[in-house]
C-alpha cells in the first residue's frame, strides 16, 4: 500500500534533483561527516594561527589560474574554467553587475516563492527562508507559498511565519495530482520501480521520488496557488544563498523579455532518462512543432551533408573521417574513369590504400548510436530546477500541457526515473527563443553539495543596509576570522558575496553545459550549417591533380 504520511515524499531534504558527482545515497553520511571534520580542523587552525587566518578566505583567482583570456574559447566544446571569464553578451547579461540600492517602494510583480515541503522538514525550510530573507526578500517582501500532499500542521505554520514579514500561504496537493493514474497496473508499476533499484539508478527504487518528479513536471502548474500568479521562484528546503540580490529579478525579467531563469546547469545521469529525448522527438514530429533557437542548448547536433553525392557518405565519425572518405572516393573515381586502363593500372589496386580502406569499411558492422535521432541526440544538459525563476504561462501553454500529457502516456515517469529538471529544460528549449532564457550568474546558491558562487564585481560594491532583518548570531569560528564579503575579482558580477570554503565552483568543475549555453547565447553564434560535400570533393580533386603532377600515383598517400 502507498504511504499517506507526509514522509511519503522524497529523500533527505525534500523534493530535490541530485545530479552527477553527488555522492551516492549510502555514502552521504560519510561524506557529510568528512566535510564537517575538515571544517572543524580549519576552524582550529584559524583559532591557533590568527595571523594566518586571512589566507583561508576566498581570494581572487590570478590570471595563471584562468584558461586563456577574458572570454570562453568556443573553438572547442571541452570544459574550461569559466569563473573568471566574461560570459555576457547582448542577448544575455547580468541585470545588475555588483550592487544597487534596493528600491523598496517600487511596484512588485505578481509573483511568489513556492516550496514543496514536509512537516518534518520545518528546520530545513526555515534555514532556506532565513537565507532568502537575508539576501533578498527583506527588501522586496514577496509572499511565500508552501505545498504538501498532506495538511501542514500548526507547528510548521507557526515556525515559517516567524521568519518573514511577507504573506504566507499553505496549499494541499490533491491526491490525483500527486499519485500515479489509477488505471496503471499496480504490479507493473512496482516491477518497473523495483528494477531501477536493482540497477542502482539513483532514487529509482523510491516511488515517492517518481511522484515528486511527475508532479513538478506537470500538475505543479495546476495548483491554484501557482496558477494565480504570473511568476514563481522555486525554493527547496535546506538551500543557501551567498550574495545579496539588490534588484527585483521578476521585474528585470519582464523588462528584458526573459521567461526562464536558472543558476546551475549540469549533465543528467544518462540511465535516469534514456528514452526521454526519443519521446520528445516523437512528440515534435507528431505535432509538427518547429523547435525554437534554444533547442541548440540541449541538442547535440551531428553535422548533416548537402550536395549531389551526399548520400555516399552515410557513416562517418567526425570531420576528419569524412574528409578521408571524400579523398578515398575521389581517388577511386579517378582510377575508374581513367581511359585505356592497363594491367599495370589494375595491378596497382593491390597497393591502393584507399581501396583497402573501402573494402575494410564494407565488411565492418554499421556504427550504432544509442540516442541519435535525425542527426541529433540529447546532450544531457539541463537546468537545475530546485532553483528556477519562470513565467507561469510558459508551462500553462497548450504546447507544454500537451507535451506533459504525451510524456505521461508513455509511462516514463515510472518506467524510468524522468526528473523534472530534464523535462523542463527540454521543454523550454523546444518552445522558447534562446534570448528568453537567463543565467542568474550573480546569485550565489548551494543545494546539497553542489553550488555556484560568483566573484564580487570590482568597483560596484555598496555597504550592506538592513531593512529590518534581524541577524542571527555569527557562527563561533567567525569571531576569530571576521565576517564580510569576499574581495572583488576580475570579471566578477556579484554583490557582497561570501562564498563558502571547501566548495568547488561549478563554473570551473562542471562547465560543459554552461559553456554550451553561453556559446548559444553569444553574439557571434550561428546554428550549424550542412557540410557541402561537393565543395569537399572539388578540394580533393585539386589536391589529387597536384599530387599526380608531382609524379604521385592514384590511391597512394603521398
Amino acid at each position: 500500500m502507498e504511504s499517506t504520511s507526509d514522509d511519503s515524499m522524497s529523500p533527505s531534504s525534500g523534493f530535490q534533483e541530485f545530479e552527477e558527482e553527488v555522492p551516492r545515497v549510502q555514502n552521504e553520511l560519510v561524506w557529510s561527516k568528512a566535510k564537517r571534520q575538515a571544517s572543524f580542523q580549519l576552524s582550529l587552525f584559524k583559532h591557533k594561527h590568527l595571523k594566518h587566518a586571512h589566507l583561508l578566505r576566498r581570494t581572487p583567482v590570478l590570471a595563471k589560474d584562468t584558461d586563456g583570456g577574458d572570454f570562453p574559447d568556443f573553438s572547442h566544446d571541452n570544459a574550461e574554467r569559466l569563473s573568471r571569464k566574461n560570459l555576457a553578451s547582448s542577448r544575455d547579461f547580468p541585470f545588475e553587475v555588483g550592487c544597487r540600492v534596493p528600491d523598496t517602494d517600487a511596484p512588485r510583480a505578481n509573483a511568489s516563492f513556492v516550496m514543496l515541503a514536509r512537516n518534518s522538514e520545518v528546520d530545513d525550510v526555515v534555514s532556506s527562508m532565513k537565507s532568502m530573507e537575508r539576501h533578498f526578500n527583506q527588501w522586496f517582501n514577496y509572499p511565500w507559498v508552501f505545498l504538501n500532499d498532506v495538511e501542514f500542521d500548526e507547528h510548521f505554520k507557526e515556525e515559517v511565519r516567524k521568519h518573514t514579514k511577507a504573506d504566507v500561504e499553505f496549499g494541499l496537493v490533491q491526491p490525483e495530482h500527486w499519485n500515479f493514474p489509477a488505471d496503471i497496473d499496480r504490479e507493473e508499476l512496482d516491477e518497473w520501480i523495483e528494477s531501477q533499484g536493482d540497477r542502482t539508478i539513483m532514487y529509482g527504487n523510491m516511488e515517492s521520488y517518481h511522484k515528486m518528479c511527475r508532479f513538478y513536471s506537470g500538475h505543479f502548474y495546476d495548483h491554484p496557488l501557482v496558477r494565480k500568479r504570473e511568476w514563481y521562484w522555486r525554493v527547496e528546503p535546506d538551500v543557501k544563498f551567498f550574495c545579496d540580490l539588490t534588484y527585483d529579478p521578476f521585474i528585470e525579467m519582464e523588462k528584458n523579455n526573459k521567461k526562464y531563469g536558472f543558476t546551475v546547469t549540469i549533465k543528467e545521469l544518462y540511465y535516469t532518462a534514456p528514452s526521454l529525448f526519443k519521446a520528445t522527438k516523437a512528440f515534435i514530429k507528431e505535432n509538427n512543432i518547429k523547435v525554437q533557437s534554444a533547442w541548440d542548448i540541449v541538442a547535440k547536433k551531428y553535422p548533416t551533408l548537402s550536395g549531389k553525392n551526399a548520400d555516399q557518405y552515410e557513416s562517418w565519425e567526425d570531420r576528419a573521417d569524412l574528409y578521408k572518405q571524400v579523398e578515398d572516393n575521389v581517388n577511386l573515381r579517378r582510377l575508374l574513369e581513367k581511359k585505356n586502363k592497363t594491367n599495370k593500372d589494375l595491378e596497382s589496386i593491390k597497393e591502393f590504400q584507399n581501396v583497402r580502406n573501402i573494402f575494410e569499411k564494407a565488411t565492418q558492422k554499421p556504427q550504432l548510436f544509442e540516442d541519435r535521432d535525425y542527426d541529433e541526440e540529447y546532450n544531457l544538459c539541463h537546468f537545475w530546477t530546485n532553483f528556477e525563476i519562470a513565467k507561469t504561462e510558459v508551462f500553462l501553454s497548450q504546447t507544454y500541457q500537451d507535451y506533459f500529457k504525451y510524456l505521461e502516456q508513455s509511462g516514463g515517469f515510472y518506467k524510468e526515473r524522468w526528473g523534472d529538471a530534464p523535462v523542463h529544460s527540454i521543454a523550454v528549449a523546444m518552445m522558447l527563443p534562446s534570448e528568453q532564457l537567463h543565467y542568474f550568474r550573480d546569485i550565489g546558491y548551494m543545494h546539497s553539495t553542489l553550488g555556484h558562487c560568483p566573484g564580487n564585481a570590482p568597483g560596484k560594491q555598496l555597504p550592506y543596509q538592513s531593512n529590518g532583518y534581524e541577524e542571527d548570531a555569527l557562527p563561533w569560528h567567525k569571531t576569530f576570522v571576521g565576517d564580510g564579503p569576499d574581495e572583488p575579482v576580475r570579471n566578477g558580477v556579484g554583490c557582497r558575496c561570501e562564498c563558502p570554503l571547501l566548495t568547488r565552483e561549478l563554473e570551473n568543475r562542471n562547465s560543459v553545459c554552461l559553456k554550451n549555453f553561453v556559446k548559444v547565447l553569444s553574439d557571434g553564434y550561428k546554428p550549424q550549417e550542412p557540410i557541402d560535400v561537393d565543395k569537399l570533393e572539388r578540394v580533393a580533386e585539386r589536391k589529387l591533380t597536384r599530387q599526380l603532377q608531382k609524379g604521385g600515383r592514384i590511391g597512394l598517400d603521398n
